[in-house]
């Protein structure tokens, strides 16, 4: 029997989710996962992939090695691996917090606009 998603059983998880992506209030916690899954299904449009790439690409030039560089070639590969982490995180994360918030925008709004004459269904 598989276990239930983490976030249906970490309330610190769920909190964290709301705070970064406030719109996922619009849906029941039970159906957090769903939603999650509707959005890495999603592609990046243009601006993301775009963005993306140019972060990889500023972060691959800004870590180059020195041409006069006397260290073994494992220890620059750690180095440049350790380093390229936390800019990757910097440069490229918002482009996929971006995707997400748009694909939560657009799921709220055809949920509102499929049950405008529906009832609520969270009652």
């Amino acid at each position: 029997m598989p276990r239930p998603s983490l976030i249906l059983r970490s309330p610190y998880l769920q909190w964290l989710l709301v705070q970064i992506f406030p719109r996922l209030r619009a849906w029941p916690v039970g159906k957090w996962p769903a939603v999650m899954e509707k959005v890495r299904s999603t592609d990046f449009d243009r601006f993301e992939r775009i963005g993306i790439v140019a972060a990889m690409v500023l972060t691959t030039w800004l870590l180059r090695p020195a041409s006069d560089s006397d260290s073994p070639a494992a220890v620059v590969f750690l180095t440049q691996l350790l380093a390229a982490l936390p800019l990757l995180f910097l440069m490229a994360g918002p482009f996929f917090l971006r995707r997400i918030r748009r694909v939560l925008d657009s799921e709220a709004r055809s949920g509102r606009e499929g049950s405008a004459d529906t009832p609520d269904e969270r009652k």
